[in-house]
């Protein structure tokens, strides 16, 4: 009977320690996903830049492995995608833009999702 009981408690720990890679739970599940930029500057979109860019869309998504991708789409249909890397702490973001080479910050509160730019831009982004 002891022989059984150490070899349940064995099985037992085991698939305990098993883990299915599509089921792990990391830091940042709670804001992985979508988001759709609402507004520039608190101004709606399209918006267009001192330098005469104007964006129609722009879509954020946040990856559960710490990294982003962010579309632009200007009105004529082209469309420029942003990479990089983020890190979240406590609602407080930080990304590093690793196509243009910016860090910039943000926060997150709920379904919402602002960034904060050196130059004093703030977009804000809605969770699809």
């Amino acid at each position: 009977m002891k022989m059984k009981t150490v070899f349940i408690a064995a099985l037992a720990f085991s698939l305990s320690a098993c883990n299915d890679a599509n089921n792990v739970v990391g830091p940042n599940d709670s804001i992985a996903g979508e988001y759709a930029l609402r507004t520039v500057n608190g101004s709606p979109l399209p918006f267009t830049f001192s330098d005469g860019t104007t964006v129609s869309s722009d879509v954020l998504t946040l990856f559960v492995d710490g990294t982003f991708s962010e579309s632009f789409q200007m009105p004529d249909g082209r469309v420029f995608v942003d990479q990089g890397f983020y890190t979240a702490n406590n609602g407080a973001l930080t990304f590093t833009d690793q196509t243009i080479g910016v860090t910039y910050s943000g926060s997150i509160s709920g379904s919402v999702l602002t960034e904060i730019f050196p130059n004093g831009l703030t977009e804000v982004f809605q969770r699809r």
